[in-house]
């Protein structure tokens, strides 16, 4: 590609990844719950600026490891697993509209972006967005002693159930796990399904 056309082709995937990244309701979601802590915005910018390069700096990389980084960025940053396929489902569109953009048929992607929902960008340092601080995290005291107890009366059943020998799960485990062990969210929580 010609330095004109990479700079052209950069500028635009970025207004792509832009426009694809204020419409994700998950990551949204997470900022508005207040899953990555006061700075969750910025956090989520940085994941959508980490997600742009990751796409630009590397040539031939597939759906499945850009999952990955995605996924593993939620996750250590928002401490939130996406359960309804919308991680997929993006990271297609993304890898998607890169190779449209890299044979230049910005009116294609226009067309298809142009069918997204109206909303406003929210993943700029000018807007602000307000969140919900998370409540009583899980490792205060109290919940630490209650944990205490129930893994006393459990013994050793925990152990069985893990899948592997080295105590880890994997990721499609612990979906299927939750899946099996789904609770009906508390007040002020919301559930984002698969479709």
């Amino acid at each position: 590609m010609a330095a004109a056309q990479q700079t052209d082709f950069q500028k635009n995937f970025r207004l792509i990844v832009e426009k694809i990244f204020n419409h994700w309701q998950d990551l949204r979601l997470a900022v508005e719950h207040g899953m990555g802590g006061r700075n969750g915005q910025q956090v989520a910018i940085e994941i959508m600026d980490y997600t742009y390069q990751y796409c630009v700096s590397n040539e031939n990389i597939t759906q499945g490891e850009l999952q990955e980084v995605v996924e593993e960025l939620m996750d250590q940053e928002f401490n939130t697993l996406c359960d309804d396929d919308s991680i997929p489902e993006i990271c297609r569109n993304l890898l998607r509209y890169k190779l449209l953009a890299q044979q230049n048929q910005y009116p294609q992607i226009e067309a298809e972006l142009s069918k997204l929902p109206a909303g406003k960008e929210w993943l700029r340092p000018d807007v602000k967005i307000t969140y919900t601080p998370v409540e009583g995290d899980s490792s205060s005291d109290e919940d630490m002693d209650e944990d205490d107890d129930e893994d006393d009366e459990m013994g050793q059943e925990d152990e069985e159930d893990v899948p592997s020998s080295s105590g880890r799960m994997t990721r499609s485990q612990t979906r299927k796990q939750q899946a099996q062990e789904f609770v009906e969210p508390e007040d002020g929580w919301t559930t984002v399904r698969r479709k």
